[in-house]
C-alpha cells in the first residue's frame, strides 16, 4: 500500500515539474526583437553618445561651410583617431550625409518621411509576414552583413511564431533629424500565433535611416537604407 502511495506521490511531483517547465517556456513573441541582438560598434557609439554626435555633426557642417574647425570637433576627431582612421572616415562620411538631410528638410521633409516609412513597412512585411512582394527596402552594408533577415526568420521558426497581420500606423511617433543616421521612432502591432495560441503584440522600435551613395553622389544614384534597429522599452 505504501508503495502505491509513493508511486502516486512521484507521479504528482513529475506532473508539477512538467507544468512548471511548460510555464517557463512560454514567451511573449517579439518582446525582444532579433535585430536587437545585433551590435555594430560605430552605431552603438552614436546611440550611447547621441548629444555629443549631434553637436559634432553641427560643428562638422559649420567647418564644411566656413572652413574653420572648432576646438571641440578637433578634439573629437583626435579621440576617434585613437580608435582607427576608418572610424574618422566613417564620421566624415556620416557628417556629409547629415548635411544632405539638413539641406533637404525645408522642402522635402514630408517626402523624406514618406520614403522612410515605406522602407520600414516593406522591411517589416518581408521579415515578419514573409511577403515576397515587399522587396523595396535596403540595408546598409554593415547591417546586411549581420543578416537581420535570417535572424528574424530563425527566431520565428525556433519559437513557432506565425505573423498573420501587421497593423501599421499612419506616421512615425517621432523623427530626430538632429542625429545621423536619422532616428525614426515607430509603433506598430503584430498579430498571429505562437504554437496554436493567438497573440497580439505592440512593438516600438527606433529605425535609423541613412543614405547609401556608394554608386555615386548624384541624386539618382543615392538610396535610403536602414542602418540599425533598436527596441524601445515600454515599461
Amino acid at each position: 500500500m505504501q508503495k502505491k502511495h509513493r508511486i502516486s506521490y512521484i507521479l504528482i511531483c513529475l506532473i508539477i515539474i512538467i507544468s512548471l517547465v511548460g510555464c517557463s517556456e512560454k514567451i511573449e513573441p517579439f518582446s525582444h526583437s532579433p535585430e536587437n541582438d545585433i551590435k555594430i560598434d560605430y552605431m552603438e557609439d552614436i546611440i550611447q553618445n547621441q548629444d555629443k554626435y549631434k553637436e559634432m555633426y553641427m560643428d562638422y557642417s559649420s567647418m564644411r561651410i566656413v572652413g574653420t574647425m572648432s576646438k571641440e570637433l578637433e578634439q573629437f576627431i583626435t579621440d576617434l583617431e585613437k580608435e582607427s582612421i576608418e572610424t574618422v572616415g566613417k564620421f566624415a562620411d556620416n557628417g556629409d550625409k547629415f548635411i544632405v538631410f539638413q539641406i533637404s528638410l525645408d522642402d522635402s521633409k514630408g517626402v523624406i518621411e514618406e520614403g522612410a516609412k515605406a522602407l520600414i513597412d516593406n522591411y517589416l512585411k518581408y521579415t515578419r509576414l514573409d511577403d515576397e512582394k515587399a522587396t523595396e527596402f535596403g540595408l546598409s552594408s554593415e547591417l546586411e552583413a549581420q543578416d537581420p533577415i535570417g535572424k528574424v526568420k530563425k527566431y520565428m521558426g525556433d519559437k513557432n511564431i506565425k505573423i498573420t497581420e501587421i497593423v501599421l500606423p499612419q506616421a512615425f511617433e517621432k523623427v530626430d533629424y538632429d542625429l545621423y543616421p536619422v532616428k525614426c521612432t515607430y509603433r506598430y502591432v503584430l498579430k498571429g500565433t505562437v504554437g496554436k495560441k493567438p497573440f497580439e503584440k505592440e512593438v516600438v522600435q527606433d529605425f535609423y535611416i541613412g543614405i547609401d551613395w556608394s554608386k555615386g553622389k548624384e541624386k539618382e544614384n543615392m538610396r535610403d537604407t536602414i542602418e540599425y534597429i533598436r527596441d524601445i522599452s515600454q515599461n
